[in-house]
């Protein structure tokens, strides 16, 4: 499960790949919590200009690619309303961003409660001030950062990995990716949600070759 890594994150003691992935999940998070940045989307397309390779060609990169071009032409203002239009709106958003409603149909659903007791065992819980429920994606990605560069008993267990993934991301992120890109709202996000996708099916078929 490895790749070129976008982000700042610099976990310590710990495999590159595994460091590489843990940037990645935090990059989602923050692209899926808030609207883009004017910093961030120069750093993007600046990031993505260093070491570009015409022969690494895979679907991760293009997309990659992708969304750099995509950053360096996108307008920061444009950008954040495009964010609350896609997801946030007025009374219910065009593209839902929590895992409960791409399970069962309904927001704070049984998933939900199953996901509460997941992370009750693995010594977390929902901090303080935080508007979004547990199975918010940017929650998600946050969850599969800490499991993989955190410092607690529980994180860099891969099993602990594979089973947060297969339960709570796998079932629903391709529902998500194709419900982002065929909105009718989003352009800058199409973007976004081909990156996820193509992240996450790799760490899907990672996780499959790696199984015990």
């Amino acid at each position: 499960m490895s790749g070129a890594a976008p982000g700042s994150v610099e976990p310590v003691a710990m495999a590159p790949e595994d460091a590489a992935r843990a940037r990645w999940y935090a990059l989602f998070a923050d692209l899926f919590r808030a609207p883009v940045s004017r910093t961030a989307l120069a750093a993007i397309a600046a990031s993505a200009q260093v070491g570009t390779s015409g022969a690494d060609d895979g679907a991760l990169a293009q997309a990659w690619q992708g969304f750099a071009s995509a950053c360096a032409s996108a307008d920061a203002q444009a950008v954040s309303e495009e964010f609350d239009s896609a997801f946030v709106g007025v009374g219910k958003a065009d593209v839902i961003l929590y895992a409960s409603y791409h399970l069962s149909g309904f927001l704070n659903d049984r998933p939900l409660v199953e996901l509460r007791e997941h992370l009750a065992a693995l010594g977390l819980a929902r901090r303080a001030g935080i508007g979004e429920t547990e199975d918010h994606l940017s929650a998600l990605c946050e969850t599969m950062a800490w499991l993989i560069a955190g410092d607690a008993a529980a994180a860099r267990d891969v099993a602990a990995q594979r089973e947060f993934f297969a339960r709570f991301l796998a079932p629903w992120f391709e529902s998500l990716a194709d419900a982002i890109e065929h909105s009718g709202v989003t352009d800058f996000y199409k973007h976004a949600g081909r990156l996820l996708r193509e992240f996450l099916a790799i760490e899907r078929q990672a996780f499959e070759f790696e199984s015990p």
